[in-house]
């Protein structure tokens, strides 16, 4: 190699080593305090169909159409989709802070107009949006951490800059100065390194999960309205690594319990319930419930209801989670050890599924194995509660034509605590732990009729009521409440001899089981919050 070719190669090398300082000073200025603060405080935009209201533009203070307007779902600034209100609004407004380094307390986040519809003012205790017919445009103020709203007079004459108390909510919240974050991949994901627990009397803090995936564009609208309401990292996505992002809020707040809402169908609560317990998470959060699903079973027994409310109204929906109470769900460990009945007998090892509502055999899971097919085909492009329950309805009279589950009590051999059980003709064994199966057909109630001797249900008990179902019509009439259940028994330990392969369900999630020995048994129970009627 000759001195040209040397000089050349220090020269390439003392260049590549200057681009690389440069690279470096560049990144240490995006870690820098004012990135920071910038980064953490980003605002959310979604369209403002979300809060059917009429709403103006922050920045030009014009009418925004539902199709060309966009809300912050964190702090409920208002702006136009076009870049120059949206850029400026991203410029020059500020969001809710997300995180707050060495502070005890967080000041208020004043919002210009686009108050929520029936509001008072904090100071008189007027209502403030009967102005807006006469005063056209932005009027009045809220904060979005406390929610109080003023008039524009009233305004001027608040304290606008002193400490925030967090409102009304604020045993619900996770204040911005309560926690440390580790590292940070988004604006609205956060790895929590530790979490101190504010001085809040009875802070019991929610964590809000929502299945998007489930009813529709039900769940993302129920994250952007909350958002507004809570702390917005609180408030999170049911994404594909499962609720363990969310639940390491929980964790982190221990020993304070936490609240949790998770808005979903069945499947999407034993997700949480079951992870909840995997983690082992103590003390354990009790799980309210947004009815998304098609049959929301577990959500009917604690009153949350069969579907989510026609209109989502966020203060309602976080009154109601303050009103409820925590109760005890019995959590029955399903074990399944597969047979080959061949000579010599073979085992396989075991497996547990955890039953938090009802398990099944026989046509009424064969239904739900059908649809669950249907739903997973690439073909299935509609998604809504009736065109679901449209092929539920289509699967039950498919299996009254062409009965595929006839004599299934000759594939099975049923104990009920040790006691072997002679089995009429069935198409169907149910076993619940919740008196709510199928879309809110009630067994034991039904069974109760007639004067005969009455079976209580408790969902605490660690017991289940065991039923037979003759055939897919004898469900329709369950769920016309026009007949009744073959009662079969009550007991704590269940086992279950299956001979032939069989279709099966738990809480909603169906299988074809082959040849085996199942045992079914209470050990844990999970917490949830019950509502009590009004």
């Amino acid at each position: 190699m000759d001195i040209g070719t040397i000089e050349l190669s220090v020269e390439a090398l003392i260049g590549s080593l200057l681009a690389l300082s440069i690279l470096f000073a560049f990144c240490r200025s995006l870690l820098s305090e004012d990135f920071v603060s910038t980064f953490k405080t980003r605002h959310s935009w979604k369209s403002i169909k979300v809060l059917e209201q009429a709403c103006f533009c922050n920045v030009c203070e014009i009418l925004l159409t539902p199709s060309a307007g966009l809300f912050c779902d964190c702090c409920g600034l208002c702006t136009h989709a076009t870049p120059p209100c949206q850029r400026r609004a991203d410029r020059e407004y500020r969001c809710k802070d997300k995180w707050l380094r060495n502070e005890s307390s967080v000041r208020h986040l004043w919002v210009h107009g686009n108050l929520p519809m029936g509001v008072h003012c904090a100071d008189c205790n007027e209502e403030v949006d009967h102005h807006v017919s006469t005063d056209p445009g932005l009027y009045g103020w809220r904060c979005a951490w406390c929610q109080r709203c003023y008039h524009n007079d009233c305004y001027t004459r608040a304290d606008s800059m002193e400490a925030c108390d967090l409102g009304e909510f604020k045993d619900m919240i996770f204040p911005p100065y309560s926690f440390v974050a580790a590292r940070t991949r988004d604006s609205m994901r956060l790895h929590l390194a530790s979490i101190t627990p504010p001085d809040i009397e009875n802070w019991e803090p929610l964590i809000v999960i929502a299945n998007t995936k489930s009813g529709s564009s039900t769940g993302a609208n129920v994250l952007s309205l909350l958002r507004g309401y809570l702390h917005p990292l609180q408030v999170m996505e049911l994404g594909s690594r499962g609720p363990q992002d969310a639940l390491q809020w929980a964790a982190k707040a221990s020993p304070r319990p936490c609240r949790m809402l998770v808005a979903g169908g069945d499947g999407t609560i034993a997700w949480v319930l079951n992870t909840i317990y995997t983690l082992n998470i103590k003390p354990q959060p009790s799980v309210a419930i947004m009815p998304l699903g098609t049959g929301n079973d577990l959500s009917r027994v604690l009153g949350w209801g069969a579907e989510p409310p026609s209109v989502l109204d966020p203060v309602k929906i976080l009154r109601s989670i303050r009103r409820a109470r925590s109760v005890n769900l019995d959590r029955f460990d399903l074990q399944i050890e597969k047979l080959h009945y061949r000579l010599p007998i073979q085992r396989h090892p075991t497996k547990t599924i955890h039953v938090y509502n009802y398990f099944s055999v026989g046509v009424d899971a064969y239904i739900t194995y059908n649809f669950h097919k249907t739903r997973e085909s690439r073909f299935y492009l509609l998604s809504s509660r009736i065109f679901n329950k449209l092929l539920y309805f289509t699967f039950g009279t498919q299996q009254v034509m062409q009965p595929g589950c006839e004599h299934i009590e000759e594939k099975l051999t049923l104990y009920l605590d040790n006691k072997p059980v002679q089995l009429p003709e069935l198409q169907a064994l149910v076993f619940l732990n919740i008196d709510s199966w199928g879309a809110g057909c009630k067994l034991c109630e039904l069974s109760n009729a007639n004067g005969e001797v009455r079976i209580v249900n408790s969902i605490s008990d660690g017991m289940m009521e065991v039923f037979g179902i003759v055939s897919s019509f004898h469900i329709a009439q369950l769920q016309c409440n026009i007949s009744k259940p073959v009662r079969i028994g009550q007991a704590k330990q269940i086992r279950l001899q299956v001979k032939e392969t069989v279709p099966m369900q738990a809480d909603g999630e169906p299988w074809m089981q082959s040849p085996a020995d199942i045992r079914l048994s209470s050990r844990s129970q999970a917490r949830v919050l019950k509502l009590a009627a009004t």
